[in-house]
């Protein structure tokens, strides 16, 4: 299992041990996201689906970026929900940004002075049909505490949806190391998680929001016993 720091240095061994760049692994890791996906799907038809993605500052959201993509081309419909200016991206982020700008998916930026029920009509439908799944791409396993506006009343109207949710890493709102849920918390069906499980998950209460864990592969072996013991 992996704790916050631990979690943070399987990137850097990726690029310092393997010369992985970092943006290979958000491509890897978000392909193996949307795979997961459409394997959930696999007795239905992918145009059938209607996939709102809502996409954080940092690479969770670049992570979004690249599901975007792959569920895009595999014939989806995608809604993505940035939070924050799409001048303000940067990074790796960006560079997936600006791919998912040069196709046919919808982007909304965020507006905090939405109320309750229009975020619920944003988030409910993908163009002309209605939202199948949400996929929580909003923040990764460095993030603390309680939530706050807008991602919190984000979260809070996402998990009123009644359709099938998805959490990339670990949901937003659940602390990675305590498996402590804040309120909100982001309530998945299936949770994509890079590597290996966080430790938090061992928590008691963790599986309410996390649903069905997933171990995906970004691209690069790492060996979690010589990664606990520091031997990288």
């Amino acid at each position: 299992m992996l704790n916050r720091e631990m979690s943070r240095r399987v990137d850097e061994i990726a690029v310092s041990h393997y010369g992985i760049s970092s943006l290979v692994l958000m491509e890897n890791a978000g392909r193996s996201c949307a795979e997961c996906l459409l394997n959930w799907t696999s007795e239905e038809r992918h145009a059938n689906q209607a996939v709102l993605i809502l996409c954080g500052p940092g690479n969770n959201g670049g992570d979004g970026f690249v599901i975007a993509r792959h569920l895009a081309v595999e014939g989806c419909r995608v809604k993505v929900v940035l939070f924050r200016k799409i001048e303000q991206y940067a990074g790796d982020s960006r560079v997936n940004l600006d791919v998912l700008l040069q196709l046919d998916v919808e982007i909304e930026v965020f507006d905090a002075a939405w109320t309750d029920e229009e975020i619920g009509r944003i988030f409910a439908s993908v163009g002309p049909q209605a939202t199948t799944w949400v996929v929580d791409a909003l923040l990764g396993t460095g993030a603390t505490g309680a939530l706050r506006p807008p991602m919190a009343k984000a979260v809070t109207v996402a998990n009123l949806l009644p359709v099938k949710k998805l959490a990339v890493d670990l949901p937003t709102g659940l602390d990675c190391d305590s498996g402590e849920a804040a309120d909100p918390t982001f309530r998945a069906d299936v949770t994509c998680t890079m590597v290996d499980e966080k430790i938090g998950f061992r928590s008691a209460n963790a599986h309410l929001s996390t649903g069905k864990v997933i171990i995906v592969g970004i691209g690069v072996p790492v060996d979690l016993e010589s990664l606990q013991r520091n031997d990288y």
